[in-house]
């Protein structure tokens, strides 16, 4: 089992990623069958992966193939997209997962969805990856509040990307992977990248905040054309150098196509020597020959006393580093935060007479908010007051738990637009949103507001906000507030 695999810490584990397409069988479901068969004699594969609607658009669902792998005997590592599941559905495929004998999940927030059938389908996105590593846990530990919904321990992977080129985009990442950790995750799967020095960055990080969860390193192994759709950002996420991309033409022009599987197997060596547990191997267009090619190679590297000096490291022009070389160690790099701090001072201000019942302001307010309270006319005045204020000062959507203290008072209902309350998601480039690439991300606009002195440990200690209440959708938070409605820390 990948979990007994993974307690063994001197044990180098591979995983590799199956993609399932837009049908429920073909040529293409029994390639992959084949695969799984090839890799189950081989023996060297720990586990195969199966994605949940990569990219977006809508394709077999992973339990089918993960069903399918059991029966040949090798195990699924079924990733969990929260793009298009509510509370509710996440408990569902909980159920059905662990009726179907599929325990080891790869809890993400999935990408935004592509355009299909009459247009783009609304995106759900009610949980993020915390929250639900959170109900997850709970429904372990048999504390989910829907009744008798205690189910078998799950084996709960996280991710994190530590390839992303700003400051404020790598600091939210790891700040996110310190929260995950403590909300119950029992493994990390890196994004994948091409940078060796942020992949030891990576290692660094874990080491150093005291995390003792396996690490895998994700490797991928893209062909020419997924390479230019990297490099051109068109897969969410993924950084890929101009000299790679380069690179991997010529090799195409020369019909060099085994030099690929050489970089990858030299990379994997590189990896295993940084201090990985182990490695998330991927590409597309791979044959078992391909994979196993690899894994030959990585064998021989192992034994070879020094690597070769080859070309395989390529980092992203432009990108921050979150460590720095000084002298023989690495420190951590001083952080920026709050240069574009805009109106949040005065926003604060506001926010503290109006709120803060050690105020004498905030008391009056609250007295006012408990009187419009006890009638519906009041109430509703109030509620249409609130939204107007709210609507010009923040674009305000009127969720009725409202987070804009959290967020340096920009409001996330409105500025991003998957509605993430913990911080950013993974698909963001250079700063840019993934899903308007025109629009800087929300969540960096967030940290570009923050106080000058705040630290990593300083939003690490702040705890993740619970998911949303949306029955109080359209109802005045004012209210809901004082009547104890939402929590006060918000």
């Amino acid at each position: 089992m990948l979990k007994t695999a993974l307690q063994r810490p001197h044990e180098f584990i591979i995983t590799y990623e199956l993609v399932p397409g837009q049908s429920s069988g073909g040529r293409r479901v029994e390639r992959m069958l084949d695969f799984a068969r090839h890799v189950k004699a081989d023996g060297r594969v720990s586990a195969l992966s199966v994605t949940d609607n990569p990219g977006g658009s809508p394709a077999l669902a992973p339990a089918a193939i993960g069903e399918e792998l059991l029966n040949i005997g090798i195990e699924p590592l079924i990733h969990f997209s929260l793009k298009d599941k509510n509370r509710d559905q996440v408990v569902s495929h909980i159920y059905l997962y662990q009726r179907l004998g599929l325990h080891s999940l790869l809890v993400l927030g999935g990408d935004f969805p592509k355009p299909g059938y009459y247009g783009q389908a609304r995106p759900v996105f009610d949980l993020d990856s915390i929250q639900t590593l959170r109900l997850l846990r709970d429904m372990e530990q048999g504390r989910f509040l829907g009744g008798d919904a205690e189910v078998q321990p799950l084996f709960k992977g996280c991710v994190v990307s530590p390839f992303k080129a700003t400051e404020a985009e790598q600091v939210w990442q790891y700040v996110q992977l310190r929260h995950k950790v403590e909300a119950g995750a029992d493994f990390i799967i890196s994004q994948l990248g091409f940078d060796l020095h942020k992949f030891n960055e990576l290692i660094t990080f874990v080491r150093r905040s005291g995390i003792t969860l396996p690490v895998l390193a994700n490797v991928f192994i893209p062909s020419l054309p997924v390479a230019r759709a990297m490099a051109a950002g068109k897969v969410p996420g993924v950084l890929l150098a101009e000299e790679l991309l380069t690179q991997i033409e010529h090799e195409a022009a020369a019909g060099q196509s085994q030099v690929r599987l050489e970089r990858a197997a030299m990379m994997i060596a590189r990896l295993k020597r940084s201090g990985f547990q182990g490695v998330h191997l991927g590409g597309n267009g791979l044959s078992f020959a391909d994979l196993s090619t690899v894994l030959d190679k990585c064998i021989q590297f192992d034994q070879e006393a020094e690597l070769p000096a080859a070309t395989w490291n390529f980092p992203f022009r432009k990108t921050w580093y979150f460590y720095r070389q000084k002298a023989s160690i690495l420190e951590e790099t001083q952080l920026r935060p709050g240069l574009k701090p805009g109106s949040v001072k005065m926003r604060a201000l506001s926010h503290r007479l109006m709120f803060d019942q050690q105020q004498l302001t905030g008391r009056l307010f609250a007295h006012f908010c408990l009187y419009c309270a006890q009638g519906k006319r009041r109430t509703a005045a109030l509620t249409l007051i609130e939204r107007a204020v709210k609507r010009v000062l923040f674009n305000c959507r009127m969720c009725g738990d409202c987070t804009l203290a959290r967020a340096t008072f920009l409001c996330p209902q409105a500025g991003c637009p998957k509605r993430l309350v913990n911080g950013p998601c993974g698909g963001s480039r250079s700063g840019f949103c993934e899903v308007f690439p025109e629009r800087r991300c929300f969540w960096v606009r967030v940290y570009e507001r923050l106080a000058p002195q705040t630290t990593l440990a300083l939003l690490v200690a702040q705890p993740p906000l619970p998911p949303k209440d949306w029955a109080l959708e359209k109802t005045s938070f004012w209210i809901n507030l004082f009547t104890g409605r939402v929590r006060k820390t918000k």
